[in-house]
């Protein structure tokens, strides 16, 4: 595996890392489709260790958001969808604008500084 793709996948999880974080903090829980019928983990869980060991099995996945036990809403990640890394955000629910705009501008900070 070529740096280039390393340095790519380092960040997609530092990504998705913070996606999980801060939904944390906003009292979501979550679950895992990367395409099957069913989601990857039996329920929706806060143990970002899981989430993170149970996504990145497939090329793109859904991480569904859960509020008080029901699905809220997603965001569609994409994994090498390019701009190292920093573009495997490609959709979310609208509903989910308050959690995904921080982490957003976060990402255009990462982009800027990593140009440097």
């Amino acid at each position: 595996m070529g740096e280039n793709v390393k340095l790519r996948q380092q960040m997609e999880r530092r990504i998705a890392r913070r996606v999980i974080l801060d939904g944390l903090k906003a009292g979501y829980t979550f679950n895992i489709n990367n395409g099957g019928d069913e989601y990857e983990l039996p329920g929706p869980t806060d143990n970002t260790k899981l989430l993170l060991d149970t996504m990145f099995a497939t090329d793109d996945e859904h991480l569904i958001v859960f509020k008080e036990g029901k699905r809220f809403g997603w965001v569609y990640f994409i994994y090498g969808n390019g701009n190292g890394g920093l573009d495997v955000i490609s959709d979310y629910s609208t509903n989910l604008d308050h959690l995904i705009d921080p982490i957003c501008q976060w990402i255009e900070d990462c982009g800027v500084d990593k140009e440097k």
